[in-house]
């Protein structure tokens, strides 16, 4: 595998401005949820849940109800015949759907308190579609940005007034139970889908759910404790000239152990004929392995770790990426959320590894709602060498 590495990738230079507006640019049009603490309630899969086997997106009508029943606060004692009912429903019910069709909206926002003036920012104003109809499945997206998410722009509207995005647009059969095969738009199977996209495990490797989607085929297979993924990625078709497209493969294999505890390894490795940053051909790597834990019912225990190569700019630069993240539930829906991150795009060079910590709290007040607040000392990309500063932010979110 050294050796494999060797021959690949160095890390991609990335801004070196760390404030908050930075911030809320890289948060902009966050996408729908993903997430991983489920381990907890012992959901060692996605699928359930969510229209993408691997999690993420649509949810299904399974996963609408578990929302409610497992993920909001509770303010009253439920029965053990406790049913959500149509509240669980897109638009709570008012407008009927065939079961084949599920439509899901969802709006993210952000508060920030600024000296003088309060300033209001909507992050996602996006409408998506699950279609399960016998053997033929689907899923859709668009939605609207007013800066930033040039990888999912459908209109290419340089100046004001934003625009229109599509992360996901896919379409698949399922041949066989447990067996899906896709071909659209669609996240990378790598690592853990989560909702944090600005994990460097995600933001470095290019696997996040903000901007990370890639065109091309897909395969996945569930088969009792293990599910298996494989995608052959053609590029990123809403990116422009073609030289700038990444095409290679990324994978994953996860094993449920137990119902508690899920391990698993990710693969991935495209090639470009010029990296965005460098304007060199590039070849990027990332092989890794990670975790999800529940060793309590009010807690959960996610890690991954995993090395990275890279050949931009001629060099052949090894480096590594991980974190370890603790998320405690003292009271359903409410959340306490603790992790520590590691990254270094070249491990020979003289630069110190860049580490971060987070400390987030997260509440499911009522059913379609969540609000989230973080603070974080570090940087905001994985720049070794670069001085830490503190970070925070505060957001809202609802789906209908």
């Amino acid at each position: 595998m050294y050796t494999l590495l060797r021959g690949a990738v160095a890390a991609v230079p990335t801004p070196r401005l760390f404030s908050l507006p930075l911030i809320l640019l890289l948060l902009w049009s966050a996408p729908a949820s993903a997430y991983p603490f489920m381990i907890e309630h012992s959901y060692t899969g996605c699928g359930e849940c969510h229209t993408d086997p691997s999690g993420g997106g649509v949810l299904t009508n399974y996963g609408r109800g578990q929302g409610v029943i497992l993920l909001s606060s509770v303010y009253k004692k439920r029965d053990g015949e406790f049913e959500p009912g149509k509240s669980k429903d897109f638009l709570f019910g008012a407008i009927p759907l065939p079961k084949q069709l599920a439509l899901q909206a969802d709006i993210r926002a952000m508060l920030i308190p600024q000296p003088g003036k309060v300033r209001l920012l909507g992050m996602q104003n996006d409408l998506e579609a699950g279609l399960d109809a016998g053997p033929v499945r689907g899923q859709a997206s668009i939605g609207w940005v007013s800066e930033g998410g040039q990888r999912a722009w459908l209109t290419r509207n340089a100046g004001a007034g934003g625009n229109l995005v599509s992360r996901v647009h896919w379409l698949g059969i399922e041949p066989a139970k447990d067996l899906l095969i896709r071909a659209g738009r669609m996240n990378l199977p790598f690592g853990i889908r989560s909702e944090q996209h600005m994990l460097m495990a995600r933001s470095f490797t290019g696997t996040d759910t903000n901007k990370g989607q890639e065109y091309g085929l897909d395969v996945f297979v569930d088969r009792g404790k293990v599910r298996a993924e494989v995608m052959g990625i053609a590029g990123d078709l809403q990116v422009s000239p073609d030289a700038y497209r990444q095409r290679g493969y990324s994978a994953m294999v996860g094993w449920g152990i137990t119902h508690k505890l899920e391990l698993g390894l990710s693969s991935k490795i495209t090639h470009a004929a010029l990296d965005e940053a460098t304007r060199t051909p590039a070849t990027k790597q990332a092989h890794e392995v990670f975790g999800r834990w529940s060793p309590a019912s009010s807690l959960a225990l996610l890690s991954e770790v995993g090395l990275t190569a890279s050949d931009a700019s001629g060099s052949n630069a090894l480096g590594t990426v991980g974190y370890l993240q603790a998320d405690f539930e003292p009271a359903q829906g409410f959340h306490v959320v603790g992790t520590g991150e590691w990254c270094d795009d070249n491990l020979s060079d003289t630069a110190t590894t860049t580490t971060r910590g987070w400390l987030g709290l997260q509440w499911f007040a009522v059913a379609h709602f969540d609000v989230r607040a973080d603070a974080m000392y570090g940087t905001l990309y994985c720049t070794p060498g670069v001085p830490s500063t503190f970070l925070g932010m505060i957001q809202a979110h609802a789906y209908l």
